[in-house]
């Protein structure tokens, strides 16, 4: 089963990646370091270099699916929140269908913060038809 882990860090190689790495005993992970992509918010005209469908596609080749986040300003990444805004423009063809899910929270203290994100995921994993496994936070 392949695996793909968004991490929607600002640090590609910090403590998100890290606890995804260890945390789920999945194998062959790949990773897309989101502070990387261009994707354009909800709201705006989709620009050219928009990778939203690319990312998409990404998703639709893999089983599994890691989702990392650090707290910043006790809630997740501006990177995460633009991406689920944007998973409105998921139509018939739901890359997500069948995936299984595993969610990555860190942060200095993200206790306070961690059950938010976690329920995000859930609600976002039930419309989209996923699998939330497991879910972990330092």
């Amino acid at each position: 089963m392949s695996t793909l882990f968004l991490n929607f860090s600002k640090d590609p190689g910090g403590a998100t990646a890290l606890l995804a790495y260890k945390s789920f005993d999945l194998q062959k992970i790949k990773t897309i370091n989101m502070v990387k992509k261009s994707i354009t918010p909800l709201g705006k005209k989709i620009s050219l270099d928009d990778q939203f469908k690319e990312i998409c596609d990404e998703i639709s080749k893999n089983s599994n699916l890691i989702v990392g986040t650090p707290v910043y300003w006790l809630s997740m990444s501006s990177y995460m929140k633009i991406f689920i805004d944007r998973l409105n423009d998921i139509t018939s063809d739901n890359p997500f269908k069948g995936k299984n899910l595993y969610l990555v929270v860190t942060g200095a203290d993200p206790s306070n913060t961690f059950p938010h994100i976690k329920t995000v995921w859930e609600n976002i994993a039930k419309r989209l038809d996923m699998n939330l496994i497991e879910s972990t936070s330092n």
